[in-house]
């Protein structure tokens, strides 16, 4: 405004103001790096929000909506039910602890993760290795909202967790050889433990079993027949040669009318399967707890570890890339001790026999 009086100075001082706020704002748009209006430069002066600010709930949706997309490529319906758990977790930790059912992700900070970790131990009652599992899903959704530029900070990058090795379950070779040789008259019973049989001898999980389909069945360079498929879970590749029990159940069901077509064996499910197992167990007076998943540690154990196969190869067998994951599987058995310990203790009883021979 032209003129000298104070109306017209203060109104420019207003302006001038202003338009050293809006440089400032306009600068600070320029930094990100990102294309931006004069509206934008607005609401940077105004103190609105720019973007809307993202939610727990949203990185959530948009990670279950990309494992769902992928489903029988890079995912499986497990991984998909572990993220929808998780969150449905995290949503009565924050009414209970915060009275609200999501919250902002630039709200997060290291107390809540901490909190949110308790609140499964107390609340929830799970054991350590489950809390660690869901609390590293967690922190996967958070790094991903950083990648996506959703947030700018890692609030939970302190946050360290250890899983606690547990012991799990397998059988010797006299508890497998009772499974196999016992006589169900319940079909359904005499089925799943065919199933368990035949992963015992070929390290398949329940899913990778009961989604093998003839063209899985091949011969290798030895002339022998192979079983060559991809896990479901991380769909490494997995190659087996079969061992004639395995072989003998293949055929054991190759006209059962209960099979689908191209399929190896008829179809189950894990949860009835679980539930049939623990008959089968009582059946034959096993006092272990008998899930399909021993069958997997029985094959790294029992039938190839004890049995001198290298661990690297179980290990490539069982699909895993990591040498460590294949260690929680086998376990070195007494029988395997025993093998490896003979010829060091032939040596020794040779070594007192030469002592005694040389004081006579």
């Amino acid at each position: 405004m032209r003129g000298t009086r104070e109306t017209p100075r203060s109104v420019n001082t207003w302006l001038d103001t202003l338009s050293g706020r809006a440089y400032e704002a306009r600068q600070q748009l320029y930094s990100t790096g990102k294309a931006f209006t004069a509206t934008d430069v607005r609401k940077l002066m105004q103190g609105e929000e720019l973007y809307p600010v993202k939610k727990l709930s949203d990185i959530f949706d948009y990670q279950t909506e990309f494992i769902s997309s992928l489903i029988g490529h890079n995912y499986t319906y497990g991984t998909l039910r572990k993220y929808r758990s998780t969150y449905r977790s995290l949503k009565r930790y924050m009414i209970k602890t915060y009275g609200v059912d999501d919250m902002r992700l630039d709200q997060l900070d290291f107390k809540f993760i901490r909190d949110y970790e308790a609140f499964l131990r107390t609340e929830y009652k799970w054991v350590h290795n489950t809390i660690t599992s869901t609390v590293r899903r967690v922190k996967t959704v958070i790094r991903l909202a950083m990648d996506l530029g959703w947030l700018n900070r890692n609030p939970f990058i302190a946050m360290k967790l250890k899983v606690v090795e547990v012991y799990r379950d397998f059988l010797t070779s006299e508890e497998l050889s009772r499974i196999a040789a016992k006589n169900f008259k319940v079909r359904r019973l005499s089925t799943v433990r065919d199933l368990f049989v035949f992963s015992c001898f070929t390290g398949l999980s329940y899913a990778d079993t009961v989604k093998l389909e003839l063209d899985d069945i091949v011969t290798g360079e030895d002339g022998e027949q192979w079983l060559q498929t991809h896990r479901s879970k991380n769909n490494n590749r997995v190659r087996v040669p079969l061992l004639p029990p395995a072989l003998k159940l293949i055929r054991l069901y190759h006209d059962d009318p209960r099979r689908q077509e191209k399929k190896l064996f008829p179809s189950i499910s894990n949860q009835k399967a679980n539930a049939y197992l623990k008959d089968i167990a009582k059946a034959v007076s096993l006092k272990k707890k008998l899930t399909y998943h021993v069958a997997r540690h029985t094959f790294a154990t029992t039938v190839t570890l004890t049995n001198g196969v290298p661990i690297e190869t179980v290990g490539q067998m069982l699909g895993h890339k990591s040498i460590k994951s294949t260690q929680l599987y086998a376990r070195v058995t007494d029988t395997k001790v025993r093998i490896d310990m003979g010829p060091l203790k032939a040596r020794y009883e040779a070594q007192e026999l030469s002592l005694e021979s040389e004081f006579d």
